[in-house]
């Protein structure tokens, strides 16, 4: 009893199997209303007509597009790793591929936690640590997004795309990162008012706090310098560049033809997709978002769910085959031991 009280393992289990199902359930609902609006009014035999017009060859050069810009997501991880320990990148890009895996076949993002378990446990450094590092990981893209959405507000002024979720979602990211910065810069002083309010909890509360806290804090502080700033900028730049590229050259595989403008939005809108809280996949947003965005160059609902359906099995689908590859392999490495 005395473990299960220090640790928190064991208590209330009933309240947290309900939270969980809750957060499951909201999931599942948000992707059947969204698997909803992006099927409605749309004639599956001529989505499945629309499969068959497909190029190869543009659908392969996408995959290895997308798929390059792993690399990049694992060189910009180690640098806000590099504080709390140095790790060789095929580590990394393991754990990015299995994080991603995990995103693309449990509900709600529930990867992000998975990658922050599989590699503290693999390079036997702090969970909290790296659950930091991909907050501030995330935070670069969530300011990508806020400047991609941004532009989108820009060029179509009278198109309501975007909404309140585009506000909410902004305004979170921008709120991450001021905290983050503001804490990176005020560091001694934002650690004495931690430690005067931790002072106020009951005492076996604290003692569980401080350790994790701590390690937290310091993933954190991954990005202190203005040098670190502009690198890991740079790096989140190429990732969204990379992955812009790989859903227009997905669009481009139907013999559709955009604008430079018209792929920026289905990027944005994409992108924009894949922060809600959804289903396994991010089915029923990512569909969505493509109907809404093609829709505005007058690409048929058919089409555009068809492209959605193949960018989904090509771009996710791909990361995930890699991904559990990778969990198999660790798997069995585990049981070699």
């Amino acid at each position: 009893m005395k473990r299960g009280a220090e640790t928190g393992e064991g208590c209330h289990p009933g309240e947290g199997y309900l939270k969980s199902w809750l957060y499951r359930f909201a999931g599942i609902f948000v992707s059947v209303f969204f698997v909803y609006l992006a099927v409605r009014q749309v004639d599956l035999s001529e989505s499945l007509r629309a499969l068959g017009t497909v190029r190869p060859g543009w659908l392969v050069a996408g995959t290895l597009v997308y798929l390059s810009s792993f690399p990049v997501r694992a060189l910009r991880w180690r640098l806000i790793l590099r504080v709390q320990r140095v790790l060789p990148l095929g580590e990394l890009m393991a754990a990015v591929f299995v994080g991603y895996m995990a995103n693309n076949v449990l509900p709600a993002r529930a990867g992000e936690v998975y990658r922050a378990h599989f590699l503290g446990r693999r390079a036997g450094i702090s969970r909290s640590g790296v659950a930091a590092s991909i907050v501030v990981e995330r935070t670069f893209d969530g300011l990508m997004l806020v400047c991609v959405i941004l532009f989108v507000f820009v060029a179509f002024p009278t198109e309501d795309y975007l909404g309140g979720a585009a506000l909410g979602t902004g305004l979170i990211f921008l709120a991450l990162a001021a905290g983050i910065l503001l804490y990176s810069l005020k560091a001694d002083r934002s650690h004495r008012a931690i430690e005067r309010g931790l002072e106020r909890l009951p005492r076996a509360l604290r003692k569980r706090l401080v350790g994790r806290l701590g390690s937290f804090l310091q993933g954190i502080r991954g990005i202190s310098t203005a040098r670190e700033l502009l690198e890991a900028g740079g790096y989140t730049v190429l990732v969204w560049v990379l992955d812009a590229s790989a859903v227009a050259l997905v669009v481009a595989s139907f013999g559709v033809t955009l604008p430079p403008i018209g792929y920026v939005l289905v990027f944005a809108l994409v992108a924009l997709s894949t922060t809600l809280p959804s289903g396994p996949g991010f089915v029923g947003p990512f569909q969505y978002a493509f109907v809404l965005s093609l829709g505005s160059f007058a690409v048929s609902r058919e089409t555009a769910l068809a492209v959605s359906v193949v960018a989904q099995i090509s771009l996710l689908g791909s990361v995930t085959l890699i991904g559990l590859a990778l969990l198999w392999r660790e798997q069995l490495r585990a049981k070699g031991r």
